[in-house]
């Protein structure tokens, strides 16, 4: 279960950014991702990206594919006025797979983004 407090959940509006995306990938499996159990996308592919504006502080992160991939959570925090480059990372192992995801740099998450399109499905 993910436990925030009042601190962490920031009530006084201030807001920061979230990039997510991911790389072109052997495998092209699509997840359902969501942002504080909001869905943002029911179908995040390889080299796509998706821009949102979040509130300030720890955001929980959900992923979950189809018949053969594993739900991951995980939690990331945000600054006022920040943003944080999140990118895709898919496991594989014999019998299934997960979507997580790992802070990047500005720069690095620049470069690699310039060949991944926004997600058109994103909320």
């Amino acid at each position: 279960m993910f436990a925030t407090t009042t601190e962490e959940l920031n009530e006084s509006g201030e807001r920061g950014t979230l990039v997510l995306y991911r790389r072109k990938d052997y495998f092209s499996s699509d997840f359902t991702l969501k942002i504080n159990n909001q869905a943002v996308s029911q179908k995040f592919s390889n080299n796509e990206y998706i821009r949102v504006d979040v509130p300030a502080g720890r955001l929980k992160i959900e992923t979950e594919g189809g018949f053969i991939t594993q739900k991951q959570n995980m939690a990331f925090s945000v600054l006022p006025n920040e943003t944080v480059y999140l990118k895709g990372i898919v496991d594989y192992d014999y019998l299934s797979n997960a979507l997580y995801f790992k802070r990047t740099d500005a720069e690095q998450a620049t470069r690699e983004m310039s060949k991944t399109k926004l997600d058109e499905t994103a909320l």
